[in-house]
């Protein structure tokens, strides 16, 4: 807007000196054509009354042409000045843009820097905070660790349980085995219905021509089972009964099964095969006497778990067994 003013500023003062220029030279125009018309006049008259005005006349008439002539050459001079002076005004306005991008752009760039330190200063700020919180963090880590450096390192575990009030197991039953600081699952289950269905197929159509022996079925899940079967005829009402008066589990070898930290793992089979009990389950755990420790983490992890378990205590090298005069288990 000021570039444009000022244009039109020095396009109107051009424009009063060029208009002051041709009225002179008018003026001098009609001037000429006033005497030119007096000399005609003079020069129609005799030649008697000729006098020293007319030559007078006459020399004024070719000074004032002389001087339209410069006045002319000067109008041309002044029209070559006022172009170049234009020239230089149009030169001057497009410098004066130029230098107006180049502040605006040198502008844009400093608001641009500006804006790009404050964002520095301000991240600075934060990691200096940051740094504040980290290290007060520290500090309160190294208090709290001199704390329990000098606190008494004697510590009691102490476990509590339900009153144990003991119930015979008459529901569904899982079988654990600990022994060697590992825990297996013994198939019991599966290896009776197994022996059951071998009893069925051997004994043909005849129960009573069977007689007491022991069998073998398995292994199942590296567990086998040894049994005795035992054949009675009750001739008074001609029932004959067929069971199982003993029964050795056997395992394929000693150290078999998890690992107390794997058996408790999130994924284990152990806690694969918890995922099926049912409120009416028990787990009844056969233990060794080097894993009394398992057996301790193993009830407690039974407890927190809602499962009712039951402890069968062996000692070293005897087998796992039962027979048809023998105890159930006891849940607490």
């Amino acid at each position: 807007m000021i570039r444009q003013r000022e244009s039109r500023i020095d396009a109107g003062g051009q424009d009063s000196f060029l208009d002051i220029v041709t009225n002179i030279v008018g003026i001098l125009i009609i001037l000429v054509m006033v005497i030119g018309a007096r000399v005609q006049t003079i020069s129609l008259k005799p030649k008697d009354q000729s006098s020293p005005d007319v030559l007078k006349l006459m020399q004024e008439v070719v000074r004032l042409e002389d001087a339209v002539v410069a006045s002319e050459s000067e109008l041309i001079d002044l029209d070559k000045q006022g172009e170049q002076l234009t020239l230089t005004v149009a030169d001057a306005g497009n410098g004066r843009m130029h230098l107006i991008t180049a502040v605006s752009a040198t502008r844009r760039d400093v608001e641009e820097k500006k804006l790009k330190i404050d964002e520095d200063k301000a991240e600075r700020v934060e990691m200096v905070a940051r740094s504040d919180r980290l290290r007060d963090e520290i500090e309160q880590c190294k208090l709290e660790a001199e704390g329990i450096s000098h606190a008494p390192q004697e510590t009691k575990k102490l476990l509590a349980y339900p009153t144990p009030v003991g119930r015979t197991v008459t529901g569904d039953e899982l079988h654990f085995r600990l022994a060697a600081g590992r825990i297996a699952y013994i198939p019991l289950t599966e290896l009776f219905d197994r022996a059951k269905a071998r009893t069925q197929r051997s004994s043909g159509g005849s129960l009573a021509s069977m007689e007491s022996r022991v069998e073998t079925v398995g292994p199942i899940q590296d567990f086998a089972l040894d049994y005795v079967i035992e054949v009675q005829i009750n001739r008074s009402i001609g029932q004959v009964y067929v069971r199982s008066r003993e029964w050795v589990v056997k395992p394929a070898y000693y150290d078999l099964g998890e690992t107390l930290p794997d058996a408790l793992a999130r994924q284990s089979r152990f806690r694969n095969i918890l995922a099926g009990v049912t409120p009416a389950t028990t787990v009844t755990l056969w233990c060794y006497p080097d894993s009394f420790e398992e057996y301790l983490a193993v009830r407690e992890e039974l407890h927190r778990l809602g499962v009712s378990a039951a402890c069968r205590p062996l000692p070293e090298g005897a087998p796992i067994g039962g027979s048809a005069e023998g105890s159930k288990s006891v849940a607490q």
